[in-house]
């Protein structure tokens, strides 16, 4: 006698507790093979929900996040890079308020200027380049540099102390923590590729040295990552006035004009004498760049060349100093 299947099922019941997990199995499989692509395509990741325009038509590489804890908000800050991810933190107090999402770029291009935190690029080694901006949206654009050596970077604590500090009415003050983070991480003056970026920029650049020289001006003008971040990004935000720190000559080089007048009042405020900058070869020099490029609109650039060390004391008074001749302009 023949028995049917349904006697089959109801006399052998491990024959349901064997079909019924692989019937299952095979039903997700295929569900999920259909609807995988247009649930990824549906769903916005974390990155574009919070910045639509890093979103387009293109197929979208893997993502590189970089983590910046600033002394009141933690910044995620995301790139398109190669087809690998990678992470990276930046860790400058312990302290963090809120978090957005801020896109580094990869190659320099357009910015976004009207957010708080903007990513400028990436140094040799991979390290980010960011600025932040703090004050009143739309004043007079100020922005301090705290390093350019990467042994000269007692100007990090300058950068700290304006984080902390109420900004004059009528200032959008920027800070750019450090342009060469590598050199920091190493404790060199140079970047990753050894060359000095204050002898990099486009301005009457000049080949000097080689690897190994202090001031090796790198294959040709702005050949660094670094110098085009900040080439990029001085180009676009045309601040009024550009400070650049280093050490440690102790001292402010004069000049004539409106700057000259700045430079004057900054060494009053600051306890810095006034005096001539000599000892090396000054050919793609950021600051002197950057003084060609706002001169349009007579805008300043110079160098601050502070002592050996920096006490809490100093660094509140040279703070004070870039506010006061940010809001007297």
């Amino acid at each position: 006698m023949t028995a049917s299947i349904g006697e089959l099922w109801d006399i052998f019941p491990w024959v349901r507790s064997l079909v019924l997990p692989l019937i299952a199995v095979l039903i997700l499989v295929s569900c999920s093979g259909s609807d995988a692509d247009s649930v990824e395509a549906q769903s916005p990741t974390a990155e574009s929900a919070v910045e639509p325009a890093l979103v387009d038509s293109t197929p979208a590489p893997a993502t590189t996040t970089t983590s910046i804890e600033t002394p009141s908000t933690t910044v995620a800050a995301s790139t398109t890079t190669s087809p690998s991810t990678s992470t990276t933190s930046i860790l400058s107090t312990t302290t963090s308020t809120s978090t957005s999402m801020v896109p580094i770029p990869e190659v320099p291009g357009p910015l976004d200027l009207q957010s708080d935190f903007v990513g400028l690029g990436f140094s040799v080694e991979g390290r980010p380049i960011f600025a932040e901006r703090l004050g009143t949206p739309g004043g007079r654009r100020v922005l301090v540099i705290g390093v350019i050596h990467g042994d000269e970077d007692d100007g990090v604590a300058i950068i700290d102390e304006l984080r902390s500090k109420p900004v004059p009415d009528g200032v959008e003050l920027w800070i750019v923590e450090s342009m060469n983070p590598d050199g920091q991480a190493n404790r060199v003056r140079h970047n990753g590729n050894a060359v000095d970026l204050n002898r990099n920029f486009p301005y009457k650049w000049g080949p000097i040295g080689e690897p190994g020289n202090s001031q090796y001006a790198g294959i040709g003008p702005a050949s660094e990552p670094e110098t085009q971040a900040l080439v990029n990004f001085i180009s676009q935000l045309q601040p009024d006035i550009a400070i650049w720190y280093h050490q440690d000559l102790f001292v402010i080089n004069p000049a004539s004009g409106r700057e000259g007048r700045i430079r004057a009042r900054y060494a009053e405020l600051s306890g810095l004498p006034m005096g001539q900058i000599t000892g090396g070869t000054y050919t793609g020099i950021a600051a002197t760049w950057a003084r060609t490029e706002l001169s349009p609109h007579d805008g300043v650039a110079f160098i601050v060349e502070l002592g050996a060390s920096l006490t809490p004391a100093e660094t509140a008074t040279h703070a004070d100093a870039v506010l006061t001749v940010a809001s007297e302009g």
